[in-house]
């Protein structure tokens, strides 16, 4: 079952599944839309962005608005083999209540053979051992301006707005697109 929360994309578009810790540092930052025009027009087409309930679960429990995410759809991980795929990846991330919305963002990624978008390390490189296509929401960041979509001053803005609400990025403020050219992501 899916709710959506905005418009849904083409159905033949690349989708990408949002884990909660890009979504909560984009809406502290009060940059929500922003990183949304980036997903959706990053790619070499128009990308279908989803989240799972459990991030938007995750979410509330911040008491953190909602407004903004629209360009989401949120979907329900709930399906037989979507459940079985739930209960391997709670095993692989730990099971702790805290990684809740990445096991169902790796769930709903293995199982519709979608992009899942996760910041955390650990369950990136989980996710890559699982056999599963992973990226950090830099990446996104990255794309849009390697498509021309968002200039490198607006992405350095950005990911600088992020970093000032507690994200840990491997860059520091104003070094973005230094670190992406040298990570080959730009």
């Amino acid at each position: 079952m899916t709710s959506t929360v905005g418009t849904p994309e083409a159905s033949d578009a690349q989708v990408l599944v949002w884990d909660t810790s890009p979504l909560h540092h984009a809406i502290k930052a009060e940059k929500i839309d922003i990183l949304g025009d980036m997903a959706r027009n990053a790619g070499e087409g128009r990308r279908r962005n989803l989240t799972t309930q459990a991030v938007i679960d995750e979410l509330l429990y911040h008491q953190l608005p909602l407004d903004g995410l629209g360009w989401l759809e949120i979907v329900h991980v709930d399906g037989l083999e979507e459940i079985h795929a739930l209960v391997r990846w709670m095993e692989r991330v730990s099971g702790q209540r805290s990684n809740q919305g990445e096991a169902t963002v790796l769930a709903y990624a293995e199982t519709h053979d979608a992009i899942a978008v996760i910041d955390d390390r650990d369950a990136r490189r989980i996710g890559r051992t699982g056999g599963l296509e992973v990226y950090g929401s830099l990446r996104i960041v990255a794309e849009s301006v390697r498509v021309g979509h968002t200039t490198e001053y607006a992405a350095t803005a950005l990911v600088d707005a992020l970093i000032s609400t507690g994200m840990r990025y491997p860059c520091p403020p104003g070094e973005f697109i230094t670190w992406a050219k040298r990570k080959g992501i730009l």
